[in-house]
């Protein structure tokens, strides 16, 4: 969700040098990125973390902006540490002793109800940029050898290019298993959507998901298309490409399917869809109350027939 950021900073000051400290999960969607300069990798071992902070250092950056989420101990510290003279951010959460706010020159808040997105946008004021609507939305480009590896790899799986293509990502994060909408309910969906609408479907998730998914194919009676554990992050959104819409759990392949502009429906739990949900009009959060559980199949067979961005325009004909 910090994407949108870069984007809008790089127009209005192209001349800008930009560069990225991001976590292990988010370093391989900017290796190619072109709008931005280097990638620094926050390491949390300590010879590596002091390493860091000495690369920093001989940057001389002259701002640091601080997107969210970023207010644990070492985001908070390294521009700090590496002598950065303007540092920006949003108000933590936290209190007492977790609260690093001081560090900053700059402390922005955090609207109730306002998309993370957006909250990340609304820091680049301080600097002067504004933002218009065509750059709110997270884009992903992808390579021709991107396209060209998803194309080899759905061949040889046998996939059909004309035919209806529904995507799922049925799985999420092990640590949080409280997104996850239950595996026999995803098993019921692509069913239904096998046998009414003669879809193909195509799973993508991790290697960590491989025994979820493995648990829904055992349910169905048609072959899905299937690379879960199979294909990095951008042969991931290569694949997802390929499909009339998305159904995800609230997972980052869920955000990486609005990147590359694939209807999305999301179904969500306890989490804020307001904050954290896939942005942009032409994606559908699907809730019941707090607990994902409580979410019917016939729910989300209903949302999807009666979306402009499902199969509502199908139904019409």
């Amino acid at each position: 969700m910090a994407e949108p950021l870069v984007r809008a900073l790089k127009q209005a000051k192209p001349d800008t040098k930009v560069d990225l400290l991001v976590s292990r999960p988010t370093k391989s969607i900017f290796q190619n990125y072109s709008l931005v300069d280097r990638v620094f990798l926050l390491e949390l071992r300590f010879l590596k973390f002091i390493k860091l902070i000495r690369q920093l250092r001989k940057q001389r950056y002259d701002l640091y902006i601080g997107t969210i989420p970023s207010n644990t101990l070492s985001q908070v510290l390294v521009p700090f540490l590496s002598g950065i003279p303007f540092r920006i951010k949003h108000r933590t959460p936290h209190t007492g002793s977790r609260d690093f706010d001081f560090l900053f020159n700059i402390i922005e808040p955090i609207p109730e109800g306002r998309h993370r997105l957006l909250c990340n946008l609304d820091l680049l004021k301080h600097v002067g940029v504004s933002h218009n609507k065509a750059e709110e939305a997270t884009q992903l480009l992808l390579s021709e050898k991107d396209l060209r590896n998803a194309d080899e790899m759905l061949a040889e799986k046998g996939f059909i290019a004309n035919k209806l293509t529904i995507g799922f990502h049925p799985g999420c994060n092990p640590q949080a298993a409280f997104k996850r909408w239950p595996s026999e309910n995803y098993a019921k969906l692509m069913l239904y959507f096998q046998e009414h609408w003669n879809a193909q479907i195509l799973i993508v998730g991790g290697k960590d998901e491989e025994e979820d998914v493995l648990r829904v194919e055992s349910l169905l009676v048609q072959k899905t298309v299937n690379f879960v554990g199979r294909a990095n992050i951008h042969e991931t959104a290569a694949l997802i490409k390929h499909c009339r819409f998305f159904v995800s759990n609230d997972s980052g392949i869920m955000h990486l399917a609005t990147a590359v502009d694939i209807p999305v429906f999301a179904i969500f739990g306890p989490k804020d869809e307001r904050h954290i949900g896939p942005y942009g009009n032409k994606h559908t959060v699907i809730r019941e109350g707090t607990d994902v559980n409580n979410v019917t199949v016939e729910k989300v067979v209903n949302t999807i027939l009666q979306s402009a961005y499902g199969l509502k325009q199908n139904i019409n004909k």
